[in-house]
């Protein structure tokens, strides 16, 4: 699947805006080839809480070995405070788990969803991610995903 050219958004107010939805990549530091189970599911552990948080409203999120996909919306933090906070945050979650070094890389991928169909375009590709790349064959099988229309997550 294929997604049209990245939107960066002008002012550091867009970021704030709860109406957008924005799909963001975090990518691993280029040192770290997978993430361990261990690291991996204190920084799931992390996604999850973001679903009963108030700082942002999840709709969607994906961990893979090397990055991962969050489909959020802006609440009480705007995106980019949000991000360095919680990538912040996750890195000491990986050094508490026995991960050295860093965990991410600087900044992150980010687009805004246009609608609705480009929010449940968005979402499964999202959610696929892992079936994309041959490591399940169903979605809810992998450990680290979850979205909003999965009644028992």
């Amino acid at each position: 699947m294929r997604y049209p050219k990245n939107t960066k958004l002008p002012h550091r107010k867009d970021y704030a805006d709860p109406e957008r939805l924005f799909h963001l990549t975090f990518r691993t530091h280029p040192e770290v080839i997978s993430l361990t189970q261990r690291v991996a599911d204190a920084i799931w552990a992390s996604v999850l809480e973001q679903r009963h948080s108030s700082r942002v409203e999840l709709f969607a999120a994906c961990l893979m070995p090397d990055h991962l996909h969050l489909l959020i919306s802006p609440r009480d933090q705007d995106i980019l405070t949000f991000q360095q906070r919680w990538k912040s945050w996750t890195s000491k979650l990986a050094r508490d788990a026995g991960h050295f070094g860093p965990v991410w890389q600087p900044g992150m991928w980010d687009r805004v969803c246009r609608d609705q169909d480009d929010l449940e375009t968005t979402a499964t590709y999202i959610v696929r991610n892992p079936v994309e790349a041959n490591l399940v064959e169903d979605e809810r099988d992998w450990p680290w995903t979850w979205c909003w229309w999965w009644d028992d997550a």
